[in-house]
């Protein structure tokens, strides 16, 4: 049974400075959330704490340490993983994405450690957009330039 929320976030999932610290102690990184979701939208906001970028869509996630799920029609990520998916939006009306987010050490930084990310999937066009790009003759461009930029 998953527990419906107004916002799905690194902390509504049970992740606070404290708690990620308190996982990583005596570890290099940890693996925190899993998070899979559909999104159509991506609106930016502003906070005191910094801009942020809100996907709209359909979204659950599974806190790794305890096993609560959670879902909700907004998630906000760190900006690292939502500027990608906002991209992909530029070229597609929906964006599907299945992601691990994790911490790893890093004394040099604020909290003591940083973010990182492990897409499960990689983040697909609807397939609407994808049968556009294979009928024009896209696809074996976008899947040549993914292979440079992943070289």
């Amino acid at each position: 049974m998953s527990e419906m929320l107004r916002k799905l976030t690194l902390k509504n999932c049970g992740f606070d400075v404290a708690t990620i610290k308190l996982a990583l102690e005596g570890k290099r990184s940890v693996e925190l959330v899993k998070i899979a979701g559909v999104t159509t939208k991506a609106q930016p906001g502003q906070t005191d704490k910094g801009e942020y970028l809100k996907l709209i869509g359909e979204f659950r996630a599974v806190n790794l340490i305890s096993g609560e799920v959670f879902e909700s029609g907004v998630c906000l990520l760190p900006n690292f993983i939502s500027d990608r998916i906002a991209g992909a939006l530029n070229v597609s009306e929906q964006v599907e994405f299945a992601l691990a987010i994790g911490a790893k050490a890093n004394p040099g930084s604020v909290t003591g450690y940083e973010f990182t990310c492990t897409p499960l999937v990689e983040a697909q066009p609807s397939d609407r957009m994808a049968g556009l790009l294979e009928a024009c003759g896209m696809n074996g461009l976008l899947a040549l330039d993914h292979a440079k930029k992943a070289a």
